[in-house]
């Protein structure tokens, strides 16, 4: 009788759990996913600065600022490959000016890039809501710079484009936390090294004022700080 009770509430246990584990909540999905995001971002677009300094020194008064900041807004599309592992590609664009402009006159320093990425994002999924992880960016780094002036005297003004192409990677922290079963904002925070070593200006390369031999850098590498929001169709 005792075997027999034993086989009985072995069985009544066997469907029990299976009954659980039937009507558990499912695991993270792996899928498709998009984020957007904005942030601010350290410059060290040092020889830019040389330049700023030197229109200051020659009109004896601090007109241009230097560029050591600026905004960042992009887009990423990926597919979670595992529930813990995000791979995806994405777009952004740094924004970062000096100009000063009076009596018609104008002179003004823009100095925008467009970053193109591949992000890897690892984010273990232990069932919590708010989750903390790591990734990674690699891609290029385009130059959309440009100098605009204008003569007092004519008031036309005039743009020149810097045309360039650099390497860049990137790692940082992230902290992400779900609101829904398809929506999270998340945080992130790291250091991007993005250098573009060589700019022309209608096909001829640049150099700086006081060498013929040193090429002007653009260097947008420095620590940034991006919010965004994350959403899984």
């Amino acid at each position: 009788m005792k075997a027999r009770s034993a086989i009985f509430v072995f069985h009544l246990l066997t469907m029990v759990i299976a009954t659980c584990l039937a009507v558990a909540p499912p695991a993270r999905a792996e899928g498709i996913y998009l984020q957007v995001h904005g942030g601010f971002s350290t410059l060290n677009l040092d020889d830019v600065n040389d330049a700023v300094d030197a229109i200051n020194d020659a009109a004896g008064a601090q007109y241009l600022d230097n560029l050591t900041t600026g905004w960042e807004a992009g887009f990423t599309v990926g597919y979670d490959i595992t529930r813990n592992l995000g791979l995806g590609v994405g777009y952004a664009r740094i924004t970062a000016s000096s100009e000063y402009s009076r009596d018609g006159g104008l002179i003004a320093f823009d100095r925008p890039a467009d970053l193109f990425e591949i992000t890897l994002d690892y984010l273990p999924d232990d069932g919590r809501s708010v989750r903390v992880g790591a990734g990674a960016d690699v891609g290029m780094v385009s130059s959309a710079a440009a100098l605009r002036y204008s003569d007092p005297v004519v008031f036309e003004e005039e743009e020149d484009s810097f045309d360039g192409l650099g390497f860049l990677f990137a790692g940082y922290a992230i902290v992400d936390a779900g609101l829904s079963d398809q929506w999270s904002i998340y945080g992130q925070g790291g250091f991007r090294h993005a250098i573009i070593g060589e700019v022309k200006v209608d096909g001829d390369t640049v150099y700086n004022p006081d060498s013929l031999d040193d090429k002007l850098r653009l260097n947008y590498s420095g620590v940034f700080l991006r919010v965004g929001m994350k959403f899984r169709p």
